[in-house]
């Protein structure tokens, strides 16, 4: 049995009825359902067999535990994800020589201008990738997404560097400079492989609901 587009749209509203909110979760829940019914429904009426294929995978009712199942689910995997991802950065010889050389460049700044230009530097240096942040959120907002668990947690995970990190230079302000420019260099260099491993996981999740929407378009 075949799917029209009109029927697609019916399963889509009846799943955003029924609690799920997000619609890339609705995509792969719509995707499960037309299979069941393009190949497993023996009936040829359309809402006999959307009812059937309900009842076979157990979705009647309604589907609020779904959603939340659904963003946990999400958030486990972008969690490994991201995780994978730094430590993959290390993996790869360029990567690793390109961060042994920017520690050796950091450091024989500091050892030529003074503390307080080397915090202004450090500063900076932790800000500027809220640059390329600002631009994808540009991008995001004129794309129209629309309310994506996916996107939602490619955010999270985009600027969690910078949740987690801005505060740690308050937590040493008070000791030695010495002590706080060791403090600096490993939180810049932990700073700028976490944000590597977040912009990435972004950049497919972006790819990733582009190829969906094109999919239900």
């Amino acid at each position: 049995m075949d799917i029209s587009e009109k029927e697609i749209v019916f399963i889509d509203e009846y799943l955003k009825k029924k609690g799920i909110k997000y619609w890339d979760l609705r995509i792969e829940m719509i995707d499960h359902i037309v299979s069941i019914i393009e190949h497993d429904s023996k009936s040829i009426n359309f809402k006999s067999a959307f009812k059937n294929s309900l009842v076979e995978i157990g979705w009647l009712g309604n589907l609020a535990y779904l959603n939340a199942l659904g963003w946990k689910n999400v958030n486990t995997w972008f969690r490994r994800e991201y995780h994978k991802g730094f430590l993959n950065f290390f993996k790869c010889v360029k990567n690793v020589i390109l961060f042994l050389s920017a520690t050796m460049l950091l450091y024989i700044l500091s050892e030529n201008i003074t503390f307080q230009q080397f915090e202004v530097v450090c500063f900076t240096l932790f800000v500027t990738p809220l640059t390329l942040v600002l631009i994808e959120f540009i991008k995001s907002s004129n794309k129209k997404y629309g309310r994506s668990v996916n996107l939602d947690y490619s955010t999270i995970y985009l600027v969690l560097s910078f949740l987690i990190l801005n505060v740690f230079p308050t937590f040493f302000s008070h000791l030695p400079e010495t002590i706080q420019k060791v403090g600096w260099f490993f939180l810049l260099m932990i700073h700028y492989v976490a944000f590597y491993s977040g912009y990435r996981l972004y950049k497919k999740t972006i790819i990733k609901l582009n190829s969906l929407k094109k999919l239900y378009k």
